[in-house]
């Protein structure tokens, strides 16, 4: 196998055809991939596969891999945009601009709310240190022993409670409101709806499955499903999980609320409805299509009870 990061902002993978869109990844994002060509097919760090321009890979060692991985200064951009600045001020010249999601190797100089970054093409800059925070999940699935297990046995960051994730996971989705749709987009500037989901648990540490269904595997379980009653979802559903409709999933955010990104005709973005009839935003279609509910910390046992998940800490 062959390693390497993405060393453009951003970049897209493709079916074989190399015409449609099936991911998107950053500045700094892992792939590994075996054959050489004009394209490749990879495998992301999140165990998705894609092909795309060899061109836009940096190669690295396996043991370089492994000593960003174990230095622990990569950082990844929260906000929606931050500037590369060729100085420590806003006059500074701009170098670059980041989108949410970018990682980048977080250097030890700081200086007026500032702090100096080095990207995956080599330029070093400044951005501003409160659109950064420290990189939460893993690429060790990319050269792990037990790369079957390792997404199901991830655990939330150490120290966090279950609310406090939940708490986290809800307030990065609300950052994606308003931000328009886009088929295989996981940018701020175009998302899909397991765009969403995707990312705002990877921003929290937990990779989940990249699509709109619950994969074997992966860390996503379902705690309600289609047949039983609908009253269930609101009584089991906490905030923070995630609702799968056939080829669509969006995020619960309490009160029979959900947040999730469509390319309905009518919306075409980012935005909130309801499950409850007689709100003003609720959605007779998808409140009466639900297929799945699904969370990190419990599952459906083979009796049907609703239990702990006992491989999440």
């Amino acid at each position: 196998m062959k390693y390497g990061i993405i060393k453009v902002k951003r970049a897209f993978l493709y079916e074989e055809n190399g015409v449609d869109v099936v991911d998107e990844v950053f500045f700094g994002w892992s792939v590994m991939w075996e054959d050489e060509g004009e394209w490749i097919e990879v495998w992301t760090h999140y165990g998705y596969r894609g092909w795309m321009e060899r061109n836009l890979i940096e190669e690295k060692s396996r043991e370089w891999m492994e000593g960003r991985e174990k230095a622990g200064n990569t950082y990844v951009v929260t906000r929606g945009f931050a500037d590369v600045m060729r100085g420590a001020r806003v006059q500074a010249r701009m170098l670059e601009t980041l989108g949410r999601g970018c990682f980048v190797e977080k250097m030890e100089e700081t200086e007026n709310g500032y702090c100096r970054v080095k990207l995956a093409n080599g330029i070093s800059g400044f951005v501003p240190e409160v659109a950064l925070r420290k990189r939460l999940d893993s690429d060790r699935f990319l050269w792990g022993k037990s790369e079957e297990r390792f997404f199901v046995e991830q655990g939330i960051p150490e120290g966090w409670s279950e609310e406090k994730f939940r708490r986290k996971v809800v307030e990065c989705a609300k950052g994606y409101l308003g931000c328009q749709y886009r088929w295989g987009g996981k940018a701020a500037d175009g998302i899909d709806c397991s765009g969403v989901v995707f990312m705002v648990y990877l921003m929290n540490g937990v990779l989940i499955w990249r699509d709109a269904d619950i994969k074997e595997g992966y860390p996503m379980k379902a705690i309600w499903r289609e047949g039983e009653e609908m009253c269930l979802v609101e009584e089991r559903a906490k905030a923070g999980d995630l609702l799968f409709w056939r080829g669509h999933v969006g995020m619960y955010l309490g009160d029979g609320r959900y947040l999730h990104c469509t390319g309905h005709e009518r919306v075409f973005g980012c935005r909130v409805n309801s499950l409850r009839r007689g709100d003003e935003d609720f959605r007779e279609d998808l409140a009466e299509a639900l297929k799945v509910v699904g969370s990190v910390f419990r599952e459906i046992s083979g009796s049907g009870k609703l239990e702990e998940k006992s491989d999440v800490p």
